[in-house]
């Protein structure tokens, strides 16, 4: 689990589909391969237990997060997220079910 005051480090995740209501404190270490089909947000952040607690209440309460990735530059970081939301779209056809399409002009 990442520690939530390491502010050096981004964290690349997934918030995945659970079969039952989550904590605020279900944040877990993956794979991309392990997530896709349960994946509906890729995104990144340098507090994981923060940002879970700011999903949950929009998202809804069977989310769960899972890491993915790090890094420690802000533009890779960047790189990453939409490299896997690219790569879920490749793998299943379908962009992930709650992915917003941030600065791309599209409602």
């Amino acid at each position: 689990m990442p520690k939530s005051n390491d502010q050096s480090t981004f964290y690349i995740y997934a918030l995945v589909r659970t079969t039952g209501k989550t904590s605020y404190h279900n944040v877990d270490m993956g794979t991309f391969e392990d997530v896709t089909s349960n994946a509906v947000y890729y995104g990144l952040t340098r507090n994981p237990q923060k940002r879970l607690s700011q999903h949950r209440p929009i998202k809804g309460s069977d989310i769960g997060m899972v890491i993915i990735d790090q890094c420690d530059h802000p533009l890779m970081a960047l790189k990453l997220e939409a490299d896997y939301t690219y790569d879920h779209f490749e793998k299943t056809g379908e962009i992930p079910e709650l992915q917003g399409l941030a600065n791309s002009g599209v409602n």
